[in-house]
């Protein structure tokens, strides 16, 4: 089945409703407005919502919601926010959680945070600040909504994507482990240190539930452990703490002057701590980033100083957050080598600036409509460069700061390089070494990050400069590391270092890195853990399916070969007399019917991720994948085709892999997409992300066909023509984005 024929099977409307997940709009794609209307039970909805507020009290009222026309009945809303929330106020920001009293989501979401702009004339901080974050650490999704309360529309709201259970499952696999939320607002309790991140003793029950508010239980004893290694024990810090991650924020934090965060206050951050044991921070608020909050401790900064802070501001004992991590010289040179990726990614090449320019287009006709918007028009549009009223204009801003920065001795230091990353032997069994090398100049240090699976830490090696032999010769500059494969899947990055300064590769490590895959002569080619439409059995059910592929040119049986879906039980269930043919594919049935015709196993597989095994006759290790949580009807499989690394792709059923959906290494991308004003009128932007030629096509919501050309770059379309309703464009088979004509 190719692409565009499964394109189009999957905008077959199941009972008309436009509730079907695959056709449902994306509720935190910025380039396309959900439309979200409440319709409160109770005629005095906003008098009960402000004295809930009034109370402190997270409370909810019911009502019916709406979003982007499917309908959820007993959904409990609540006001939310701080200083952007006012009694009586027409557009306050709001707490929507559709499982309240049902068991309602969308597309797995199932709570709401929609913030009304109240301190932001441009009306893109929070979506543009969490769309850099995710290039370096797991952070919300952000986009928009035009929401409607009782049949009157209240404004344009940002849509954030709520950090919880379903937020960790996505980026840490896992859920209900310990989970604070940093909440000191106000004085502190008498007797309490003001100090961010400080010991603050081995009793839970004083200050520590004023200063974070746990979201998992009673699990305080696990972050005082943490804030008295933090403190106290520095050499073991990253036992207990993703330090990466850590110098990631700070380096955020400070480069884009966003400072409403614990670099100057107790609040808008998680800790989550995953299943290696350790914390993560996770940013959160991001709507007064690029310099809306000015104040860093009990200091108010001007323009100037925000434009020129400095990259080790605050590195005193009142900020242990910056202060212990910055007394690691190793540290503190990956601190400086994160901030100039960001600098270099983001601002020195106007990044930002133009992505802030795309979201105020997109967003321009909701801007102009809002019957409540806290600043004009004009003010919205003006404040990307200039300052409007108490909020500096974010190009002012970061432009100067830019070229500060840049001037600054840290960013003048003469940093290592590393290139031509090679490994040996190229083609990598299971269970063997293998040798990364790499041409490594500048350097007097440099280690390898590695880890086998995606759910576990990196450990670290030392790489020498003779080629990995580790015998303390001199070498070429051809740096190396041996190290055991454990499994089928290496993950992996190389840090080095000179006396000045530290570097990356790649550069956004160790949120991104390298992999290499084993693979044998059968191998685990593709699967799929959540089949609803792909495929089907002998008997017409659209069972979980697993592919093996031969890599050789002659027939191998499989006699005796064993497949499972635990690591602690490797022969769960045997091949029977089956041979797979020379370059040829064999389908699996994971659907626990073992009595059906055909090869169908005894166990199913998990969408929410596991691992699954292939062991030869004599209980060997032949091929392994841990996965993590799936999509329904999209596959995960090899690229290359029986030798590559595991990816999201289009489903190619005992066929050649070839239909990429994404690929983590930045190699390879769905084309970017976007469309605006949506809803549109007489004409629609197209921008593709890319000069590159792409193949455009326009349907109905029913699947036709409407229109089909070829463009790169940006392209504005007439749709004068179209009849009022819902399309869809896709570029090249891979991204889909919906509009509404009206």
């Amino acid at each position: 089945m190719n692409v565009y024929t499964r394109f189009l099977l999957s905008l077959i409307l199941i009972s008309g409703s436009l509730s079907t997940a695959i056709l449902a709009q994306d509720l935190f794609d910025p380039a396309s407005i959900s439309e979200i209307e409440i319709d409160f039970y109770k005629a005095n909805w906003d008098e009960i919502l402000d004295a809930y507020m009034a109370m402190d009290s997270d409370e909810r009222i019911l009502a019916d919601v709406t979003i982007n026309g499917v309908v959820y009945d007993s959904v409990g809303v609540r006001y939310k926010g701080n200083s952007s929330y006012r009694p009586n106020q027409a557009k306050n920001p709001l707490n929507i959680k559709l499982n309240y009293i049902k068991n309602h989501d969308y597309q797995g979401y199932y709570t709401l945070k929609l913030s009304n702009g109240f301190k932001d004339p441009s009306f893109v901080r929070e979506v543009l600040a969490l769309e850099i974050a995710r290039k370096y650490m797991p952070a919300a999704r952000a986009g928009y909504a035009n929401v409607t309360i009782n049949g009157t529309y209240t404004g344009l709201y940002t849509n954030v994507q709520s950090v919880n259970d379903q937020f960790t499952n996505e980026h840490y696999y896992s859920e209900d482990r310990p989970f604070f939320e940093g909440a000191g607002d106000g004085p502190s309790p008498e007797g309490c240190s003001n100090i961010i991140w400080d010991y603050l003793g081995n009793d839970s029950t004083q200050c520590y539930p004023y200063y974070y508010d746990s979201k998992s239980g009673d699990h305080y004893s696990y972050l005082i452990n943490f804030l008295d290694v933090f403190n106290h024990s520095p050499d073991d810090l990253e036992q207990v703490y993703n330090v990466d991650r850590h110098l990631w924020a700070m380096a955020y934090d400070i480069a884009l002057v966003n400072l409403d965060a614990p670099i100057s206050m107790p609040h808008n951050f998680y800790l989550y701590q995953d299943g290696t044991d350790r914390f993560n921070y996770i940013k959160w608020d991001l709507n007064e980033c690029f310099g809306v909050f000015q104040r860093l401790g009990g200091t108010q900064l001007d323009l100037t100083q925000m434009q020129q802070l400095d990259p080790f501001t605050n590195n005193d004992l009142q900020t242990p957050i910056l202060y212990k991590v910055w007394q690691n010289e190793r540290w503190k040179k990956m601190y400086l080598a994160h901030m100039m990726t960001l600098m270099e990614e983001n601002i020195g090449n106007n990044w930002y600036l133009d992505r802030a320019e795309k979201l105020q287009q997109g967003i321009d006709e909701a801007i102009r409509n809002d019957p409540n918007k806290f600043f004009t028009y004009e003010e919205t549009i003006d404040n990307l460069n200039n300052s409007v009223r108490l909020s500096v204009g974010i190009s002012q801003l970061m432009a100067a700061r830019n070229t500060y920065l840049n001037g600054t001795t840290y960013f003048q230091l003469s940093q290592p390089s590393i290139s031509e990353i090679t490994h040996d032997p190229q083609s990598i069994v299971p269970n063997s070494d293998v040798t990364i090398l790499a041409n490594i100049s500048n350097a007097s240090y440099a280690c390898l990050g590695y880890r086998a699976k995606s759910d576990s830490e990196f450990e670290k090696i030392e790489m020498f400069d003779d080629g990995a032999h580790n015998d303390g010769a001199s070498g070429d500059g051809n740096w190396g590391a041996t190290l055991p494969l454990e499994g089928t899947t290496l993950e992996y990055y190389i840090y080095a270092e000179n006396e000045e300064a530290g570097v990356f590769s790649p550069a956004r490590a160790e949120y991104e890195f390298h992999t290499l895959a084993t693979y044998g002569d059968v191998v685990i080619n593709e699967f799929m853990a959540s089949n609803d439409l792909t495929a089907s059995d002998e008997e017409g059910e659209f069972d979980d399916w697993i592919e093996l592929y031969n890599n050789t040119e002659n027939e191998i049986s499989l006699l005796g070969y064993y497949l499972s879906d635990k690591l602690d039980e490797p022969g769960k269930w045997q091949f029977s007399d089956t041979t797979i043919e020379a370059g040829g594919y064999l389908i699996i049935w994971a659907d626990k019917d073992t009595l059906q015709k055909g090869l169908h196993a005894n166990f199913k597989l998990s969408a929410s991720g596991e691992d699954l095994i292939l062991s030869n006759r004599d209980g060997d290790l032949v091929d392994q994948v841990t996965f993590y949580l799936q999509t329904t009807d999209v596959s995960t499989g090899r690229n290359p085709n029986g030798t590559g690394i595991f990816m999201a792709m289009e489903s190619t059923f005992a066929a050649e892999n070839s239909s990429i959906i994404a690929y983590v290494d930045d190699q390879i991308r769905k084309p970017e997409l976007l469309l605006y004003p949506n809803p549109a009128n007489d004409l629609l932007t197209i921008e593709v992300g890319d000069e590159e030629v792409h193949s455009i096509s326009l349907y109905n919501i029913f699947g036709q066909l409407q229109r089909q050309w070829q463009m790169g770059g940006t392209e504005t379309i007439d749709i004068t023509s179209l009849s009022p309703g819902i399309y869809i464009i896709n570029v090249d088979g891979l991204s889909t984005r919906k509009f509404i004509k009206r």
